[in-house]
Protein backbone atom coordinates (compact mmCIF):
# COMPACT_ATOMS: atom_id res chain seq x y z
CA UNK A 1 0.00 0.00 0.00
CA UNK A 2 1.40 3.45 -0.53
CA UNK A 3 1.67 6.06 1.72
CA UNK A 4 -0.91 8.43 -0.17
CA UNK A 5 -3.77 5.12 0.27
CA UNK A 6 -2.58 4.87 4.07
CA UNK A 7 -2.90 8.94 4.64
CA UNK A 8 -6.34 8.78 2.72
CA UNK A 9 -7.47 6.18 4.60
CA UNK A 10 -6.55 7.18 7.78
CA UNK A 11 -7.99 10.82 6.78
CA UNK A 12 -11.17 9.13 6.01
CA UNK A 13 -11.65 7.60 8.91
CA UNK A 14 -10.91 10.27 11.19
CA UNK A 15 -13.61 12.78 9.68
CA UNK A 16 -16.64 10.91 11.44
CA UNK A 17 -14.71 11.67 14.94
CA UNK A 18 -14.00 14.98 13.84
CA UNK A 19 -17.56 15.98 13.07
CA UNK A 20 -18.64 14.10 16.10
CA UNK A 21 -16.78 16.31 17.98
CA UNK A 22 -17.53 19.33 16.69
CA UNK A 23 -21.90 18.74 17.02
CA UNK A 24 -20.75 17.81 20.60
CA UNK A 25 -19.69 21.44 21.38
CA UNK A 26 -22.77 23.23 19.85
CA UNK A 27 -23.85 25.76 21.62
CA UNK A 28 -26.86 25.44 20.70
CA UNK A 29 -29.55 24.34 23.43
CA UNK A 30 -30.12 20.32 23.09
CA UNK A 31 -34.06 20.62 23.47
CA UNK A 32 -33.89 19.38 27.05
CA UNK A 33 -36.69 20.30 29.24
CA UNK A 34 -37.63 23.01 25.97
CA UNK A 35 -40.93 22.43 24.01
CA UNK A 36 -42.38 24.43 20.58
CA UNK A 37 -45.69 25.88 20.41
CA UNK A 38 -47.15 26.79 17.24
CA UNK A 39 -50.34 29.12 17.00
CA UNK A 40 -51.83 32.57 16.51
CA UNK A 41 -50.12 35.60 18.88
CA UNK A 42 -53.17 36.84 20.78
CA UNK A 43 -51.24 39.14 23.08
CA UNK A 44 -47.89 40.52 23.70
CA UNK A 45 -47.27 43.23 26.60
CA UNK A 46 -43.49 43.85 26.55
CA UNK A 47 -44.21 46.37 29.74
CA UNK A 48 -44.85 43.21 31.31
CA UNK A 49 -42.53 40.78 29.94
CA UNK A 50 -45.40 38.12 28.93
CA UNK A 51 -47.61 37.22 26.29
CA UNK A 52 -50.29 34.49 24.88
CA UNK A 53 -50.04 32.22 22.15
CA UNK A 54 -54.01 30.40 21.02
CA UNK A 55 -52.86 27.82 19.83
CA UNK A 56 -54.75 26.06 16.78
CA UNK A 57 -56.19 23.07 19.15
CA UNK A 58 -58.01 26.01 21.07
CA UNK A 59 -55.36 26.22 23.91
CA UNK A 60 -54.10 29.20 25.37
CA UNK A 61 -50.13 29.24 26.32
CA UNK A 62 -49.33 31.85 28.35
CA UNK A 63 -45.03 33.03 28.00
CA UNK A 64 -42.73 34.96 29.42
CA UNK A 65 -40.22 37.16 27.89
CA UNK A 66 -36.48 37.49 28.81
CA UNK A 67 -35.44 39.17 25.45
CA UNK A 68 -37.75 40.97 23.67
CA UNK A 69 -36.24 41.91 21.24
CA UNK A 70 -36.83 38.07 19.96
CA UNK A 71 -40.90 39.48 19.49
CA UNK A 72 -39.12 43.06 16.73
CA UNK A 73 -41.66 43.12 14.21
CA UNK A 74 -43.85 41.00 15.17
CA UNK A 75 -47.79 41.90 16.27
CA UNK A 76 -50.95 40.65 17.74
CA UNK A 77 -52.69 38.02 14.96
CA UNK A 78 -49.60 36.88 13.90
CA UNK A 79 -48.86 32.96 13.45
CA UNK A 80 -45.44 32.28 15.52
CA UNK A 81 -44.13 29.03 16.68
CA UNK A 82 -42.14 29.64 20.13
CA UNK A 83 -39.49 27.68 22.10
CA UNK A 84 -39.98 27.34 25.48
CA UNK A 85 -37.92 26.03 28.58
CA UNK A 86 -39.91 24.04 31.51
CA UNK A 87 -40.45 28.00 32.86
CA UNK A 88 -42.59 29.09 30.60
CA UNK A 89 -39.61 31.45 29.24
CA UNK A 90 -39.28 32.23 25.45
CA UNK A 91 -35.72 30.92 24.12
CA UNK A 92 -36.38 31.78 20.31
CA UNK A 93 -39.46 32.85 18.03
CA UNK A 94 -40.21 31.36 14.42
CA UNK A 95 -42.75 33.18 12.06
CA UNK A 96 -44.73 30.05 10.82
CA UNK A 97 -47.78 29.88 8.68
CA UNK A 98 -47.94 25.98 8.70
CA UNK A 99 -51.04 25.04 10.62
CA UNK A 100 -50.81 22.61 14.04
CA UNK A 101 -53.43 19.52 12.87
CA UNK A 102 -54.57 17.27 15.89
CA UNK A 103 -52.87 14.23 16.37
CA UNK A 104 -55.03 10.93 14.60
CA UNK A 105 -56.01 9.52 17.88
CA UNK A 106 -58.16 12.68 18.70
Amino acid sequence: MSVKMILLLALLLTVPLLMTTTMAASPEPTGQNTHVVIGTLEELDTSKMSGKIKTDLGQTVVFMMTRPDLFKGLSVGQRIAVRLDDQGQVSRVMDTTVPELPSPAQ
